[in-house]
């Protein structure tokens, strides 16, 4: 309304009364006409610009990690984590009702609990999958997506390695690599197993990074987002049934 408000009273001033009340056109130049509608032009551009930049300055360090932490508030403080669990994860990692989800891009597939419904996003080019495990929204914690390399730094293409080792340095949230392993999963999958320090000396939860065989710009990556112990053994559980077809 503001703008519109603006504009409408910049053409009114271009516009002029006579003595019988009834509108004229000004005695304005084509010149001037021009230039007076490239003013507006630029002011209305201005504005739309200043509400672009409000935006974004609003929505700076909102950041998410993988490993299903929102590091930064909209203040650049250390965001709570959801730590509210939805399930008795103990006898969901016991339980022998876990079903097959198969990947919608990427020919992975992995097991599940049925209980915790996979919850996916349309035409995410990473293959996303989040569970609602706590009380954290599922896109803020997400457990498995493909890891594109090149996408965060074309030097890092086929040095799966130093990628998980310098990932930390893509979030802003992130300080250091607190460790990192080698990992052979059920399946025969080899990767790493890493965790990350966070600015506020917060270890992250474990997050594995699986090579694809003969594909070196993509890896497959799993974050435990189960917010308590006991669903150490449901994670575990995924990620050694974790499989990736040709």
């Amino acid at each position: 309304m503001t703008i519109k408000f603006f504009l409408f009273t910049m053409v009114v001033t271009m516009v002029k009364t006579n003595d019988n009340g009834d509108d004229t056109e000004s005695t304005f130049s084509r010149p001037n006409l021009v230039l007076a509608n490239v003013v507006i032009l630029v002011v209305f551009l201005l504005l739309v610009a200043g509400v672009y930049l409000w935006v974004v300055k609003k929505n700076k360090g909102q950041l998410i990690f993988p490993a299903g932490i929102n590091y930064l508030s909209p203040t650049n403080e250390t965001a709570p984590v959801g730590n509210t669990p939805l399930f008795d994860f103990k006898k969901l990692a016991e339980s022998a009702d876990w079903v097959t989800y198969k990947g919608k891009i990427y020919p992975y597939s992995f097991q599940h609990p049925k209980a915790m419904a996979p919850l996916v996003f349309p035409n995410d080019p990473t293959d996303a999958v989040a569970f609602k495990v706590s009380s954290l929204p599922p896109e803020q914690s997400l457990m498995f997506l493909v890891e594109t390399i090149s996408s965060r730094d074309k030097k890092l293409v086929g040095k799966p390695e130093q990628f998980i080792r310098e990932y930390w340095k893509f979030f802003s949230g992130l300080k250091g690599l607190n460790k990192i392993e080698s990992v052979t999963n059920e399946k025969g999958l080899k990767g790493y197993k890493a965790s990350y320090q966070t600015k506020a000396n917060i270890i992250t939860s474990d997050n594995y990074f699986f090579i694809i065989e003969g594909d070196d710009d993509h890896l497959l990556h799993l974050a435990n987002t189960i917010p308590v112990a006991e669903g150490e053994a449901v994670f575990n559980r995924i990620v050694n049934s974790l499989d990736y077809g040709k």
